[in-house]
């Protein structure tokens, strides 16, 4: 068989035998042709667009797209490149603003854990503070914060018909009490000074009296407000409700005057300290006795207590002071019957020890009839520290006697605490920040007996008063009367310094 041969036009054409053989057109190479120059001008397209998208990603920083939100998932990234170039560029910018918002909401988190963080701080700090208060070993340096001398005191005043023995402070400092010789306590507001109610006082022979028959010599209030006792030479505790003015309960227990009385802080327990030598416990919520202290061989002049189940007491005449410890049921004792040479090389030794006031849970000052004021602590069984005739020696009379300590007071768990005499002033005092040592602030005009002392923190604007009662004679006795003294009370106000702009 000849060859044959195929003509463009499909038409069939003659071999050499002269057979005719069909033709067919040539359409395949070029359809074939056609179709490559189109791909080839969609592919230049393609990547004209992607060097137009590529030029306006680059035109300048800023934009969402060139923020790298990836920069620590560098091994993330590469296993995602192949994905990511998959990725049309709304979709790329979809998931560029997912993990911007994630970074956002991931810094607020922080953020508000920082928050958190730091709240927990502050409570642990408060909490820190509460417990170091509850332990004695939180304290406030406040003694530099007052203005010294006071020049022209501001003064408010109140009087009495005889000598005011005792004063008693609310915590929340808007009343306070006074208990006087003539067997009346008296209820005061302290902002106006004025009276807010009697509690008039009876005579001896009168039997089932509401009130006391004789001198009151101790008052105290209630943590809570709630409850003030009052307790006096008719042998008497008697409970008062603070907000009715009526009488709750009366306690004929001890055998003697009763001569100090303390709520313990933050409890409705009360001590009461008596000359029949016992310290008594009551619980005052469920008003019923509890317990009874022994161990001092003499009266027992005075008492403290703060927040643990113990309280401190100057037992006079035997020359102690006792820390009694009632859930252990064990007793500290200080003695203070040492000789001490006072300046002019005279002697003087501490005959009876007869007010007490708690620093600190640990810490204690006590002061008696040499003038003398000692700082205890209850590690040590003799004072840290004694200030010699810290009122001066009275020019009275032959034989040169000290002017007796007859008053105590100090703002708890602080540096600054008071004393009280009849020199004719009120001594303000700094005690050393390592509790070794205090030395004398200022003096305060004050003509009288000082009878009681009580510092009041108001809770408005936390200024600082010093209350004093005050009388013509010591309320123990009359052997001694100062007539150009007023009997009542005083409340003084401490001046702060002032800030420099």
């Amino acid at each position: 068989m000849t060859s044959g041969s195929v003509s463009s036009n499909g038409k069939k054409a003659k071999t050499q035998n002269g057979e005719n053989v069909p033709q067919i057109k040539e359409t395949t190479s070029l359809k074939s042709g056609k179709n490559q120059s189109k791909k080839k001008l969609t592919d230049e397209k393609i990547d004209q667009e992607e060097k137009n998208l590529s030029s306006e990603d680059d035109i300048g920083p800023g934009g969402i797209d060139d923020m790298d939100f990836d920069n620590d998932n560098d091994e993330e990234e590469k296993s995602d490149k192949d994905e990511n170039n998959m990725e049309t560029p709304t979709e790329k910018r979809r998931r560029l603003a997912k993990q911007y918002i994630e970074s956002v909401k991931k810094e607020l988190d922080e953020a508000e854990y920082d928050a958190a963080e730091i709240d927990r701080d502050l409570i642990a700090e408060r909490l820190k503070k509460d417990a170091l208060e509850q332990t004695g070993r939180a304290h406030r340096i406040i003694a530099d914060t007052f203005s010294f001398p006071i020049e022209n005191p501001n003064i408010k005043s109140g009087r009495h018909e005889l000598t005011v023995t005792c004063v008693a402070v609310a915590e929340n400092g808007q009343i306070f009490y006074t208990g006087s010789k003539d067997a009346s306590i008296i209820k005061w507001d302290l902002v106006t000074g004025k009276k807010l109610h009697t509690f008039p006082g009876g005579r001896k022979e009168v039997k089932n009296f509401d009130g006391h028959t004789n001198h009151v010599l101790s008052l105290a209030i209630s943590s809570d407000g709630k409850y003030l006792a009052s307790g006096g030479i008719d042998k008497k505790i008697n409970i008062w409700s603070v907000k009715e003015n009526k009488l709750l309960k009366c306690f004929t227990q001890h055998k003697d005057s009763v001569s100090g009385l303390a709520f313990r802080k933050g409890s409705n327990q009360l001590y009461s300290a008596s000359f029949d030598r016992t310290i008594k416990i009551w619980n005052i919520d469920e008003l019923c006795y509890v317990d009874t202290l022994y161990g001092h061989q003499d009266q027992v002049m005075s008492i403290d207590t703060l927040s643990r189940e113990r309280c401190v007491s100057a037992g006079a005449r035997d020359r102690t002071c006792r820390l009694f410890k009632v859930i252990e049921e064990k007793q500290l004792i200080f003695r203070g019957d040492v000789t001490v040479v006072q300046r002019d090389n005279q002697k003087f030794k501490e005959d009876s020890i007869d007010v007490v006031e708690m620093i600190d849970e640990d810490n204690f000052l006590s002061g008696g009839n040499s003038g003398t004021i000692s700082l205890w602590n209850k590690g040590l069984k003799k004072p840290i520290f004694v200030y010699h005739l810290a009122h001066g020696l009275q020019n009275e009379g032959t034989i040169p006697l000290a002017y007796w300590i007859t008053s105590l007071a100090i703002i708890k768990y602080s540096d600054l605490f008071a004393s009280g005499s009849w020199d004719g002033n009120i001594r303000l005092w700094k005690i050393a920040n390592d509790f070794k040592s205090f030395v004398p602030l200022t003096q305060i005009s004050m003509i009288g007996f000082v009878n009681s002392l009580k510092f009041v923190t108001t809770a408005i604007n936390e200024r600082i008063f010093l209350l004093v009662g005050i009388g013509q004679e010591h309320k123990l006795g009359r052997w001694q009367k100062i007539k150009k003294a007023k009997n009542g009370w005083r409340l003084i106000e401490l001046p702060l310094k002032k800030k420099e702009k």
